[in-house]
């Protein structure tokens, strides 16, 4: 009970009774360094929190950004999307996306694996009857459902009142496998698909070296290429510059081309999270993708991270210890506030 109450009382004088921490220290009779780590403890168990307030979306930050990174469009959704599920925010602008994309009946959108695209997928999205959704790559070896393309294109189908068409085989088929697959006239027939598509919708996987875990190990991606890279599009890696980063299990890959990605008119690439700036910096700069979905949060971010040609590397949590002066004014987007239990 005391050490909540000390937590309670650090936290209330220097959130709300604006004291430094070198004030706090002396009036509750500890070290400056023990306040500090009160301060992260009071956080930690929600005794404070911290809440980011984004302001309204501003036109000119997605005009700025999409001509800092390149690429024809950016869609800010107001508010904070959560990394691992962002589609109740994002879904809105996707759908904007792809209702000014003016896509036809019988025309193809081509969907790739990843937490947003499967995210988005199981979101509220516009109608748009007629629409051929099909996968842009095989099917993982995985567990999660965000690497089971099929599925979001299922799902997908199903939201926007298209037409499904699956591909059922592996992304990373054997060499003899993956001739007979090619040979096959129904597999054939769907990669063609790949060929002529109207539009594709991608996640832009990050793979940051503090999250490794995080990379499909099903891709079998060898270490030099995962030292190199710092994210993906549909299995194709790329440095921080966007020059591309082969792997030694690529020439396997089912997978669209790079160069068949480069025809395909609209490329809309949906990514959120402060950790993903500098893989959808790259992405835009191999030309991956030329729409930029994401919210108000990564689009702040990213204007900040263009800007700067040696950005710092952006930390595996991104949770930035707010300033304090920023944590006392809500006008300025961050609000600290004490309460006595957890939420």
């Amino acid at each position: 009970m005391r050490d909540a109450a000390l937590l309670l009382t650090a936290a209330h004088l220097y959130y709300v009774e604006d004291l430094s921490q070198e004030e706090v220290a002396r009036q509750i009779g500890v070290s400056r360094s023990t306040i500090s780590r009160m301060l992260a403890e009071a956080r930690k168990r929600g005794i404070v929190r911290i809440d980011i307030v984004a302001p309204p979306v501003d036109d000119a930050l997605e005009r700025q950004v999409a001509e800092q990174l390149g690429i024809r469009r950016v869609y800010a959704a107001p508010g904070v999307a959560d990394e691992e599920d962002p589609g109740s925010i994002v879904s809105p602008a996707v759908s904007q996306a792809l209702r000014e994309t003016k896509l036809s009946p019988g025309d193809a959108l081509l969907v790739s694996w990843g937490r947003a695209t499967w995210s988005v997928s199981r979101s509220a999205l516009a109608a748009a009857p007629g629409i051929v959704v099909l996968p842009a790559m095989g099917g993982l070896d995985d567990d999660e459902p965000w690497f089971q393309a099929n599925e979001i294109v299922r799902n997908l189908a199903t939201a926007i009142r298209g037409q499904p068409l699956m591909l059922h085989a592996p992304s990373l088929p054997s060499r003899e496998l993956r001739r007979s697959l090619l040979a096959d006239p129904a597999i054939r027939s769907i990669l063609s698909r790949w060929d002529d598509a109207a539009a594709i919708l991608v996640g832009i996987g990050a793979w940051p070296k503090t999250r490794p875990h995080e990379a499909p190990t099903s891709l079998f991606v060898d270490d030099i290429a995962r030292n190199r890279a710092v994210g993906d599009v549909v299995g194709r890696l790329f440095d921080r510059d966007g020059n591309p980063v082969h792997f030694k299990a690529e020439a396997q890959l089912l997978a669209i081309t790079r160069e068949q990605l480069a025809r395909i008119p609209v490329r809309i690439g949906v990514a959120t999270g402060i950790r993903k700036t500098s893989a959808i910096i790259a992405a835009a700069r191999a030309n991956l993708i030329n729409i930029l979905v994401t919210d108000l949060v990564t689009a702040s971010a990213l204007s900040v991270a263009a800007s700067n040609p040696t950005p710092s590397p952006v930390p595996a949590n991104p949770v930035p210890p707010a300033a304090k002066a920023a944590q006392s004014r809500p006008q300025n987007g961050v609000r600290a506030s004490s309460s006595s239990r957890k939420t």
